[in-house]
């Protein structure tokens, strides 16, 4: 059976499926009650972030008569007994769309009330920043169109309604107080007037939220890249709300506006209780489409598609983009719990859904969009309650599932039929020692990590373990991690260990192949972002007792990535990669660089380590180039992104003889454009006491003051830092001030292309050494991303 490697405690515990999702940042979000739980896995005893829920009051859909409150469609408002509300469902938005290039998290609660939160990057709180409240827009809206209805006053009509009572009643000065009583009884009629039952039940339902879930990041070249939130309802609507990439991205305040919500849409996707939604991207004909999977409380499970250039138009009359693709099941099928969609890369005209039902049977559909085949795999009984988590792993290779009957499994598909294979052994020997007691009597989510050699599972406490006056105040819930790199996915006669010969142990041969395998997958998806903290924790435990195995897999990787074979050791590669490093990718580079830093150079004891060195500067001189040339580029095509044109172009100077021609022609293109003299350009002056400072360094200065003051230059633009907060670098802590091109980390091959002219080219916020997210540093007492 596999063990955990670690576990974390929550102090509340989760009562609803898909209670535990994961952020492209590595940030760890659980749903646990009255609480939303951010952590970050790679310090899971350190500081923690919190969303703290608070009550909300009902929205004003209209009045009832008493009579009418014991009709059996009020009964549901009638016994509602919610003191206080909870968590319902989490989602985690894709990288880029909060203020600081962060995520974004929607949260919805058991009062039906959606709300979006950013990290406090600016507060330093420990409470997450609201950002947007979707259900008073969503409110907004259905009273502006009379939520459907015919003949329903519109709020307009009650402003005129309420002015004329006040004026027929402004003698109420002069009035006897029982009359004042019977005006005033009759105002309130006048302003809200009576509703039936069944119009208070279905507008309740309309607004009632249940489930939230965040499209991929979807990208058009003729505008700004945008994400889609889902919001499914008890009404069984779904509506679908535009939330734009920021412009520009900054850390400091008021720099930016928050994002916003824009509504495009809503379909009637069921006749019953939306419970489960799922995004997934697709390619059809060579154009890009949005897949969206929805699951019912009627047991119903839908396909839909939409057209992304569709999705930039809002439809005031409510009409999303959306089109029926394929009815997965019928009415009656049980109740859908979780759903999860899948396109994989390696076929991309086959979409894998699978289902989660109430009565713990799984179910996998198929979809073979070439030839418009559709099949249904028979149910599979696999927990004995309700599942409560699915996750894909290896790109649709793995399935992983978890039940409230507190069960974890793990299924790889032949043909269209799930099979069983058991969870990989720990055998990292990495356990963080803990007190965290194993008494979980359910399970209540699960999710695998960017790179996908770890596995989160949330599970709740049995109280009636647990020791009275230690463990039940403070422990509720719990969090665990598992290794899932040495994950067996393919069969006993199908495996090949001839790719790591000298290793005979078959979980080592599958770490192998695992670990290559991510490493493919983000060198491929260049708009993935770089979350290697798994991987980095894996091979660093494997260099304390299995450092020729660790040194074999980068050789392989190496080896498959510059093209050729044979290459026995590290010692007979290095000679290849220098002299192919122009034909790497930028990505490529940033990943070396990456796992040669925190990896072998702090964690391995090598005899060849100064080859290691002289790799990592190697490296980084090769990427200073391509950043000065893609810079270049940037200033010849706008005046905005022009800082920092001297120094580079005395670092070109002073590096003359190493530099290629493609970088010198565009220095003095950019030379020829500046409008101030190149002296007055080049003058820099120290921030604390006015003193000249000369260029002499990428990376730090020294003013000409009698203090000699040491300042930090930018790792982009080389020029001096103000004093104003800095974007940093967790890996290699470098500082930046004026963010890189974004050309920079989507380059395939250096010298780069000859951009048009006029042409835009957006900054990120990325290291351009290490091609992770930049961030604002956080107090040591603080939640804070660690993508390494």
């Amino acid at each position: 059976m596999a063990s955990r490697f670690q576990a974390v405690a929550l102090v509340s515990s989760p009562t609803y499926s898909n209670a535990v999702a994961w952020s492209n940042e590595n940030l760890l979000a659980v749903a646990s009650g009255h609480f939303v739980t951010i952590m970050n896995p790679a310090m899971p005893f350190g500081p923690k972030g919190l969303i703290t829920i608070p009550d909300s009051k009902p929205f004003p859909i209209g009045v009832i008569e008493r009579k009418d409150v014991a009709s059996g469609c009020m009964l549901p408002t009638c016994l509602s007994r919610d003191v206080r509300p909870c968590v319902r469902s989490i989602s985690w938005s894709p990288l880029g769309l909060a203020p600081n290039a962060g995520c974004l998290l929607a949260v919805c609660t058991t009062k039906g009330v959606v709300k979006v939160y950013r990290s406090p990057f600016r507060e330093f709180s420990a409470e997450w920043v609201e950002v947007m409240d979707v259900s008073e827009m969503l409110h907004t809206y259905f009273a502006k169109i009379g939520y459907a209805e015919a003949h329903v006053e519109s709020p307009e009509d009650c402003e005129a309604t309420q002015v004329g009572s006040e004026q027929d009643d402004s003698d109420d000065d002069d009035a006897p107080i029982a009359q004042i009583g019977i005006r005033n009884k009759r105002r309130r009629q006048k302003i809200r007037p009576f509703i039936t039952a069944e119009q208070y039940a279905r507008r309740s339902a309309m607004l009632s939220s249940l489930v939230v879930a965040w499209s991929p990041m979807l990208d058009r070249k003729s505008s700004r890249n945008f994400c889609v939130l889902a919001v499914g309802a008890k009404s069984g609507k779904i509506s679908f709300w535009r939330v734009d990439r920021p412009q520009r991205y900054s850390i400091t305040q008021g720099s930016n506006p928050p994002p916003v919500a824009l509504l495009i849409g809503s379909i009637q996707a069921h006749d019953s209780w939306i419970t489960a939604i799922g995004f997934s991207k697709f390619v059809s004909d060579g154009s890009p489409q949005l897949l969206i999977s929805t699951g019912s409380s009627d047991g119903s499970v839908k396909i839909w598609r939409g057209y992304i250039d569709d999705m930039l138009k809002s439809t005031e009359d409510g009409h999303a983009s959306f089109s029926l693709l394929k009815e997965v099941t019928n009415v009656g099928s049980g109740p859908t719990s979780v759903l999860s969609l899948h396109v994989p890369d390696t076929s991309p005209h086959k979409i894998i859904l699978a289902v989660g039902r109430g009565s713990g049977s799984i179910e996998i559909a198929t979809y073979h969009t070439s030839i418009g085949k559709f099949d249904v795999s028979a149910s599979h009984y696999a927990h004995n309650q309700v599942v409560t988590g699915l996750a894909w792993a290896y790109d649709g290779q793995c399935l992983y599932s978890c039940s409230q009957d507190n069960s974890l499994h793990s299924w790889i598909i032949k043909g269209d039929s799930l099979h069983e294979v058991p969870l990989p052994a720990n055998i990292l020997g990495v356990k963080t020692s803990t007190d965290v007691p194993n008494v979980s009597d359910a399970c209540f989510g699960i999710a695998v990590s960017p790179a996908n050699l770890v596995l989160a599972v949330v599970r709740s406490f049995d109280v009636n373990l647990l020791n009275p006056m230690y463990e039940q105040r403070s422990q509720k819930a719990v969090v665990e991690f598992f290794w899932i790199g040495g994950q067996k996915l393919q069969d006993d006669s199908e495996s090949n260990d001839e790719n790591f010969p000298g290793f005979p142990n078959t979980d080592l041969v599958n770490w192998g192949r695992n670990i290559i395998w991510s490493l493919n997958q983000y060198e491929r998806h260049l708009d993935k972002p770089l979350v290697v903290w798994d991987m980095i924790a894996a091979l660093s435990a494997f260099t304390k007792s299995e450092v020729n195995y660790v040194e074999q897999i980068l050789v392989k990787w190496l080896t498959s990535s510059l093209g050729f074979e044979g290459a026995p050791s590290f010692g007979s590669v290095l000679p290849h990669v220098y002299r192919c490093l122009s034909d790497l990718t930028s990505r490529q580079l940033h990943l070396l660089n990456v796992i040669n830093r925190h990896v072998i150079l702090k964690e391995a004891k090598l005899n060849d380590s100064k080859l290691w060195v002289t790799l990592l500067e190697t490296c980084e001189k090769d990427i200073q180039e391509r950043l000065v040339g893609c810079s270049f580029s940037a200033m010849l095509n706008s005046e905005e992104q022009r800082v920092g044109s001297a120094q580079m172009r005395l670092w070109v100077a002073k590096n003359v003889d190493t530099v290629k021609s493609r970088v010198k022609l565009l220095a003095s293109e950019v030379k020829k454009i500046e409008k101030r003299s190149v002296a007055e350009a080049e003058t820099e002056c120290c921030s604390y006491c006015s003193a000249r400072v000369p260029f002499d360094d990428t990376e730090v200065a020294y003013c000409e003051g009698a203090e000699k003051h040491k300042l930090a230059r930018c790792a982009v633009s080389m020029v001096v830092c103000p004093l104003s907060p800095l974007w940093s670098c967790v890996s290699c802590n470098r500082w930046v001030s004026n963010l890189a091109p974004e050309t920079l980390f989507t380059l395939l091959k250096y010298p780069p292309p000859v951009h048009k002219k006029g042409e835009i080219i957006l900054s990120k916020p990325f290291c351009p050494f290490c091609g992770i997210l930049l961030q604002r540093l956080q107090p040591e007492f603080l939640l804070s991303t660690l993508p390494v």
